[in-house]
């Protein structure tokens, strides 16, 4: 099924691969613009705020190592089925549940079954893909593109149908992406247990209830990963892409909000976010063959953040866009290097373990970030919090950048990316 020596993939598995990425960040894009909105009306808060956005990728944080060790072991399509089905039916849960303990169970749920999926696409391109920039950039580009429908679709269900509405048709959603798990190639066990022992030994696989539960030893094989400075750097950089995209997912909507911009014209924003940064994604394969892959990295992450971060000083629709295209850009670039990255300098027995190491790692900011920045915000305000966060989080892309001086040779394990 992978793709030997260069070949082509067939375009039934890539659009397999592509369909999943989409319908399942374009799930977390639909939460993005409407979930805030929801919150808001129970009056929490900004700390509580904090906590119920930044809760979502709670189970992630602990179980995406754990999923990515099952996608290698069991097979990533039946793995995934369940998935499927679970986005599906969580959002349903929201407008009948109007409860702080029960929207933060229904985040929960939510973002693990979107999280998943995620990991899944991404350990394809690895498994079936070669883990080439090429297909990484398509897979992020599709999936940028598919979120420009999604939220001001749910924006505008929010406005005229209100929230019941606009989480059914989240609902709905899902079911482009359970189709796209049906359509993959079907990895057997056997075979994925094969594939996970580095010296080609065949692992016992676990059934029933058993191989659901979290073993000790998937964790210690994906945090062995970190030893290489390639994956160290690589999920440093990736943690601070998820600050600035956590702002622009919980208080940078919440600004949005309080400055009068209503649900419709907050789904576009997040569109016009999301189709430059699919143009980005294209972006990133040529842009490595004239700049070192790392610093490439480094200096999209870290403008990204700069550019959130400034949102209090943006006064208009107009400048809103504007801004957010260009973050978005930056953004779309870093994805597939990324991905890529993590992919390539592994070792091709542990592409599940890699990438769902950097679901965690990411989970951790994701988590923290909005948490922080809701302490932040309820002591000096929301638009001091932002500035805040911008000069903290600028300190750690300078303390990474010094981290890279100190290894060299993980441009020269990027060349091939």
């Amino acid at each position: 099924m992978a793709a030997a020596g260069g070949a082509r993939v067939p375009l039934r598995t890539q659009w397999a691969v592509y369909g999943i990425g989409g319908f399942s960040t374009t799930m977390h894009f639909m939460a993005m613009t409407i979930v805030p909105l929801w919150v808001v009306k129970l009056d929490l808060s900004p700390f509580w705020l904090g906590v119920v956005l930044g809760c979502r990728p709670l189970l992630p944080l602990f179980l995406s190592i754990h999923v990515g060790s099952m996608l290698d072991r069991a097979g990533a399509r039946r793995v995934m089925l369940f998935f499927a089905v679970l986005g599906m039916m969580a959002p349903i849960l929201y407008p009948f549940m109007p409860w702080v303990w029960a929207i933060i169970l229904a985040q929960l749920i939510w973002g693990l079954a979107d999280n998943t999926s995620w990991i899944g696409a991404q350990a394809l391109v690895g498994k079936l893909m070669e883990g080439r920039t090429l297909y990484a950039g398509r897979l992020s580009f599709i999936s940028r593109i598919a979120n420009v429908l999604g939220p001001p679709l749910v924006g505008t269900a929010w406005d005229l149908l209100g929230p019941p509405g606009a989480f059914l048709l989240c609902t709905v959603w899902g079911v482009g992406g359970l189709i796209s798990v049906l359509f993959l190639p079907d990895m057997p066990a056997a075979e994925s247990a094969r594939k996970a022992d580095p010296d080609g030994a065949t692992l016992p696989v676990k059934g029933g209830l058993r191989a659901l539960l979290p073993d000790v030893s998937d964790y210690l094989d994906a945090f062995r990963l970190v030893a290489l400075p390639t994956v160290a750097i690589t999920l440093a950089i990736g943690m601070m892409t998820h600050v600035g995209g956590n702002i622009q997912g919980t208080f940078y909507i919440v600004w949005l909000n309080e400055v009068g911009i209503p649900g419709t014209l907050i789904g576009l924003l997040i569109s016009i976010a999301n189709l430059a940064a699919g143009f980005g994604s294209l972006l990133a394969a040529p842009l490595i063959r004239v700049f070192r892959a790392y610093w490439l990295l480094w200096f999209v992450v870290w403008c990204g953040i700069v550019l959130i971060c400034i949102t209090p000083i943006l006064g208009t629709f107009v400048v809103f866009a504007i801004v957010l295209a260009l973050r978005s850009l930056l953004s779309g670039v870093h994805q597939p290097l990324v991905i890529s990255l993590m992919l390539k300098t592994c070792g091709g027995d542990a592409h599940g373990r890699a990438i769902g190491l950097r679901a965690t790692a990411n989970r951790i900011t994701s988590i923290g970030a909005p948490i922080l920045m809701g302490a932040i915000a309820e002591v000096i305000g929301i638009e001091a919090s932002f500035y805040v966060m911008g000069v903290v989080a600028s300190a750690g892309m300078v303390a990474i950048a010094w981290w890279m001086t100190r290894h060299p040779e993980i441009h020269r394990a990027a060349r091939d990316v």
